[in-house]
């Protein structure tokens, strides 16, 4: 009986050391980067307006305003509470096709972008809208404003 609780001990001490469950191993960290602009672009969500409340939990799409335009490697993320759903292309529109009312951008000569949404969005939630770039390693996504919906 004692040899077996000196294994037993034996084997906590090496797992203690080892960093075996117990959930105190430290697991690699992963570096925070985050996405940046092209040099030189502005990007503004001009659709819902940024702080709008009331919208409807099926805008169909929500628009960027930018200068210059975005390249096509760059994605809209739409995020609520501690969910980040709705990733989308961006396909370039008329400004006559962008939905009433919407935010004019404070920066000059926008060029607008539509990122459709194939569902609903949650009701009386907050949505953050935030911009991807498909092609690089960022995983902090830039966010470029905020609406909630009814």
């Amino acid at each position: 009986m004692r040899s077996s609780a000196i294994v037993c001990g034996a084997v906590a001490v090496v797992c203690s050391l080892a960093g075996c469950g117990g959930g105190n191993s430290s697991a690699p960290t992963v570096p925070v980067v985050q996405c940046v602009l092209p040099t030189g672009t502005q990007a503004a969500l001009a659709y819902p307006a940024p702080g709008a409340t009331g919208v409807s939990d099926s805008p169909g799409q929500v628009v960027v305003a930018a200068s210059p335009a975005l390249p096509g490697n760059w994605q809209v993320v739409l995020g609520y509470g501690n969910v980040l759903a709705y990733e989308s292309v961006l396909n370039p529109i008329s400004q006559s096709s962008v939905p009433t009312p919407y935010a004019t951008p404070s920066f000059a000569n926008p060029t607008y972008e539509s990122s459709g949404l194939s569902g609903p969005l949650p009701p009386a939630a907050t949505i953050t809208v935030l911009l991807n770039n498909e092609s690089s390693n960022c995983n902090s996504y830039l966010q470029i404003g905020t609406f909630t919906t009814q």
